[in-house]
């Protein structure tokens, strides 16, 4: 199993369990017999995308969160194949109807464009960004034992 397969698979775990989920009841959710996930969690069956977009929706979370935890964004710059990709969107953005800024491939917008400016929402978010981050420590502190 390659090591990101490995590492999607404990966040998916962490996921499920952090928001109070068995295996279990997952798989009732998906409609799938008994063991399923454990199976794929071990690499009897390959991890798909499917998988992960199935078990976001069943335990209600939105599977590009899956992969912001898996991996966060970062400030690295792109791979040079990725950085001539953008440029050529970019460059072509007046041919087509997907300029650069609304491409998947352009990346979350600034931090300051995320800002609301509503002081309430955003101790929210940094509240919730406290909780959730207490929560995974906790989870991978739990299995690394």
């Amino acid at each position: 199993m390659k090591p990101q397969t490995k590492h999607m698979i404990v966040i998916l775990k962490a996921i499920i369990r952090g928001l109070g989920f068995t295996n279990r009841e997952v798989e009732r959710r998906l409609g799938l017999s008994r063991g399923y996930l454990t199976r794929l969690f071990s690499g009897v069956m390959d991890l798909r995308y499917d998988h992960i977009t199935e078990i976001a929706d069943v335990i209600g979370v939105d599977p590009e969160d899956i992969f912001r935890l898996a991996y966060p964004p970062t400030q690295k710059p792109f791979t040079p194949a990725i950085q001539r990709l953008r440029e050529t969107i970019s460059s072509s953005s007046e041919e087509t109807p997907l300029s650069l800024g609304s491409s998947p491939l352009a990346g979350p917008p600034p931090a300051e464009a995320q800002e609301s400016g509503d002081p309430v929402a955003s101790a929210l978010e940094k509240e919730l960004e406290r909780i959730v981050a207490r929560t995974f420590k906790k989870m991978f502190a739990g299995l690394e034992k």
